[in-house]
């Protein structure tokens, strides 16, 4: 095959430069001025230096001689449609190699990752559509690295027909993953048939594919099959992601955006000779960029979305919390009530086996004769002063305090000898009978009872309750305004505690 050679080239020197494509062996000869001659030959699996980044051979020519003619001579050529040949001078044949490493680079970076980004969220979040379009990444990313010839680096025996064959095979299996993942993404915005239908064009297109790989191939035949097929993919997928935005569906107008750069690409490259575009890469390296471009605002949308859904999730968590808080609490005083008390003892105190736990239930005083007398409203201001001092106990005491219910009231305090139990058990009685009123309601002093029990604070509650509740009564028939003891003595000097032996 003689080729054209431009006077510029023919000047000052210049590269036969052949896209990649399915051969046994390749050689350019190049005739010069002073009558010699070059011959550069390679073959399948042995590239030497002669490969560049961006699927393309690289034949030089000498430099300071002349060009009177170039010839290219293959052997074991599979398709004659599939050359791609030109003659660029030097400077502009080095320009666009280095210019086609670099953003062939970038792109497969790009790839590389979104497909571990969508891989993890796929594994975390149990989702297919992060695991299909993970795998549409992922092939995008290993049938770019094999197109460009990135891989030769380290597997040189793959150069030339190998190369090529697996490069249409993972192309193919590229719009499979992206059928899939179309079709996971618009799972509740389609009909069964719609996706089924999605998903039988891309596995014909891997099919057809995988077929014109194999040696022997009618790559003219295949070829055009792969074309409709693909063209009818695509149209396809269009008409889904269009009929789930029409329809309301937020997964539509997310592949919409994102799908719709790299769908009129592969339309074009399938309709549009591209061979000269972008460096010599043509259609191929036109497919790279913009598959990176979709992972990226795919990525992009989907991480947005999920940023969302985490945010919902978190004010649904927060109102649960709110709520459940709300339905721990005393709506009178702010208080634990029975409930929350005693879960909050667990969760504060349970795992101190071996420290001592008291339980003081605290009874108003007469609080009947406060009702009865002054009225309702001002037994709940009363209440709600006795709440604000327990709540200050709170801050002071290693405590927790709550309102079981009427007039009575519960202290869970950790950590206290018996001797310091009984101290606090009298501060809290004098503190509480010493309380204001006077900012809610013109009130007498008000006193109050408390019967105590000790044991641990993972204890089962009933029964130290039960102990607790029986020194209390014992408190009342005592003459009221005392602290009890559930069992055994104790003496605290000046306070009026007293003791009142439980039998088991």
């Amino acid at each position: 095959m003689r080729l054209p050679v431009a006077a510029e080239a023919a000047n000052r020197g210049g590269w036969l430069v052949v896209h990649n494509t399915r051969f046994e062996s390749m050689s350019a000869i190049f005739a010069y001025s002073d009558g010699s001659a070059d011959v550069q030959t390679i073959h399948e699996g042995a590239f030497r230096d002669r490969w560049h980044i961006g699927g393309q051979l690289g034949f030089s020519s000498r430099v300071g001689i002349p060009v009177t003619g170039a010839w290219l001579r293959i052997e074991g050529l599979e398709n004659y449609d599939l050359l791609r040949v030109r003659f660029l001078p030097g400077e502009a044949a080095a320009r666009q190699f280095e210019l086609s490493a670099l953003a062939i680079g970038a792109a497969l970076a790009l790839l590389a990752i979104a497909a571990a980004y969508n891989v993890g969220l796929a594994v975390f979040l149990r989702r297919q559509f992060f695991l299909w379009h993970g795998c549409w990444a992922a092939s995008v990313l290993v049938w770019g690295i094999v197109w460009s010839q990135s891989g030769l680096v380290l597997f040189p025996a793959m150069a030339g027909t190998i190369s090529a064959r697996l490069a249409t095979i993972l192309a193919c299996l590229a719009v499979m993953f992206a059928a899939f993942s179309s079709a996971a993404a618009l799972r509740s915005a389609l009909p069964e048939t719609a996706r089924r239908s999605v998903v039988g064009l891309g596995l014909l297109v891997a099919a057809l594919g995988i077929g014109a790989s194999l040696p022997g191939a009618a790559l003219q035949v295949y070829g055009t099959l792969l074309a409709i097929a693909t063209l009818l993919t695509l149209t396809a997928v269009a008409i889904s992601i269009g009929t789930a935005w029409w329809r309301g569906h937020a997964e539509g107008r997310d592949m919409a955006i994102s799908w719709a750069f790299p769908m009129i690409v592969l339309g074009t490259t399938q309709l549009v000779d591209l061979d000269t575009f972008l460096w010599g890469g043509g259609a191929q390296i036109a497919v790279l960029f913009a598959s990176a471009f979709q992972t990226l605002c795919l990525s992009s949308l989907a991480t947005a979305r999920l940023s969302a859904l985490r945010v919902e999730r978190d004010t649904a968590v927060a109102a649960g919390n709110a709520l459940a808080e709300l339905a721990d609490r005393d709506p009178l005083t702010g208080l634990l009530n029975r409930r929350g008390f005693v879960t909050r003892c667990e969760q504060a105190f349970g795992d101190q086996k071996t420290i001592p736990f008291g339980l003081l239930l605290i009874d108003v005083d007469h609080f009947k004769r406060v009702n009865d007398r002054f009225g309702h409203e001002a037994g709940d201001a009363l209440l709600v002063s006795f709440g604000e001092k327990l709540r200050s106990l709170e801050q002071r005491y290693p405590c927790l305090a709550g309102r079981l219910g009427g007039e009575e009231f519960v202290l869970g305090v950790t950590g206290l000898s018996r001797h310091a139990l009984g101290l606090f058990a009298e501060v809290t009685r004098e503190e509480l009978n010493t309380c204001d009123h006077s900012t809610r309601a013109s009130l007498p002093a008000v006193t109050v009872s408390i019967g105590v029990a000790e044991g641990v604070a993972d204890g089962p509650f009933r029964k130290l309750y039960g102990k607790a509740d029986r020194a209390l009564y014992a408190a009342k028939h005592a003459g009221r305004n005392t602290v009890v003891f559930a069992s055994g003595s104790i003496e605290v000097p000046g306070a009026q505690i007293s003791f009142f032996e439980l039998g088991e």
